[in-house]
């Protein structure tokens, strides 16, 4: 926080806002009598952590108020561009759903650089990855949001005190994993590895164990840049296989469905979890208490590297940004308030909800939020590996639904060799049915 404030990207919002190349907010609305009060309609984060930031807010920024208005994500995806119709809201922050929003809404929305209040190097103080996303959202590569965070997956949750009773430690590699999972296999009614069988979820895990030695490869097969049936493809097949061939991964846990995994493991009947960045909530122990979950103490990291010579790695992506829209009235106040919760001292207050991990680079996580050292070092493990760049969490849902989960899933289950799995995705991908959506 100390790095973004010396940077003068927060000092509108701690003092007069006169910092270079920055329109004063006093002197936008000088005479005023009233404070100004700005409409924000977002989705996330939840509103008690919202609530909490902007309240926060307000008292270093007396001259603005705020009406916030929250909404579920699905509600949220259909309310905002109706509201931001001819006839619609007069509105002054949205949240925007980065991924599947932008395009909609983007000629509604004021592009980020005709903002006022933003110094010329404010983007040095977010993550490259994040705001790349964000650019590539808009079909004209234009920037109408700022990042407030991002998600990855898969990444590895864990049982930290049973694996403490375990005597092991946390698994870097697929080869230390196994040795703690036929460990974990001695003991009754535990299973060491729950993951999700759901297409998704696996094609997930799939890129994951890409992304460890060829961090581009999803990005390229999706832009057509690359084959289904390259090489490095098929070694990733190959890869993925050996974790259900190897017994590493039981092949039963493939019948698992939504939240499934997330139950037995939150239960005390699995060793290590699977899933997205967005289970972070669990290494929090008021989360826990909040939730009911009697697990004691919860780690995470990235998933072990499979492959020689592979770094940990997820698929990333910017998931929520922050908007202006065109008709606002009172733009310079919005930005104020943006600046805030993306790039000031807002950031540590909602992220406290870990859900998404934040775009502010070098964020350090209140460490009252963790009770250990395991929680503690694994959140920033997900940091770490989600901001490193890679590939975007995109996929086509068609050629998924239709074509690629059956195709990974008989990889895993043994009926569909690698190098045939490769070709089959290769000649549906070229068959031009399938766009990314």
């Amino acid at each position: 926080m100390a790095a973004a404030l010396s940077l003068g990207l927060t000092a509108a919002c701690a003092g007069d806002g006169s910092a270079e190349g920055q329109k004063p907010v006093q002197q936008a609305r000088q005479g005023a009598v009233e404070p100004v009060t700005l409409k924000y309609w977002t989705s996330f984060p939840p509103e008690p952590a919202l609530k909490e930031t902007i309240a926060a807010f307000e008292r270093a920024t007396p001259g603005i108020k705020v009406e916030l208005r929250g909404f579920k994500a699905a509600d949220y995806a259909k309310r905002l561009p109706e509201a931001l119709g001819a006839d619609g809201e007069a509105l002054d922050v949205v949240g925007v759903q980065v991924p599947t929003m932008t395009d909609e809404i983007k000629d509604r929305l004021l592009p980020v650089d005709e903002w006022d209040n933003l110094s010329e190097d404010w983007r040095d103080t977010l993550g490259e990855t994040a705001v790349g996303q964000a650019e590539k959202a808009a079909e004209d590569g234009k920037l109408y949001s700022v990042p407030m965070g991002s998600s990855g997956g898969a990444v590895m949750y864990y049982n930290a005190a049973l694996l403490s009773e375990l005597g092991m430690s946390f698994p870097e590699t697929v080869a230390d994993l196994e040795s703690v999972v036929m460990k974990a296999k001695k003991l009754p009614d535990l299973q060491p590895i729950v993951l999700s069988g759901e297409p998704r979820r696996q094609e997930e895990l799939l890129f994951t164990i890409v992304g460890q030695s060829d961090p581009g490869l999803s990005d390229d097969l999706f832009a057509g840049d690359k084959r289904w049936n390259s090489p490095e493809m098929v070694s990733a097949l190959v890869a993925y296989k050996s974790l259900f061939d190897r017994g590493v991964v039981d092949k039963s846990v493939l019948s698992l469905k939504g939240d499934g995994p997330a139950k037995l493991f939150t239960s005390g009947k699995a060793l290590f979890l699977v899933d997205d960045s967005g289970r972070s909530p669990l290494l929090s122990d008021s989360y826990r208490k909040d939730n009911k979950v009697s697990l004691t103490d919860v780690g995470a990291g990235a998933f072990p590297v499979l492959l020689p010579g592979g770094k940990p790695a997820v698929r990333s992506q910017v998931e929520e940004g922050l908007g202006i829209p065109k008709d606002s009235k009172h733009a310079a106040e919005a930005a104020e308030l943006i600046k805030f919760l993306t790039l000031g001292d807002g950031v540590a207050k909602w992220s406290k909800n870990m859900t998404l991990v934040p775009a502010l680079k070098d964020f350090q996580m209140d460490p009252s939020v963790f009770s250990t050292d395991a929680a503690r070092e694994g959140y920033a493990e997900v940091q770490e590996v989600i901001g490193a760049g890679g590939s975007a969490r995109t996929s086509s849902r068609a050629f998924l639904d239709e074509v690629e989960g059956d195709v990974i899933l008989g990889v895993a289950r043994g009926r569909l060799s690698p190098e045939k799995a490769a070709d089959q995705l290769q000649k549906e991908w070229s068959s031009g049915r399938f766009d990314l959506g």
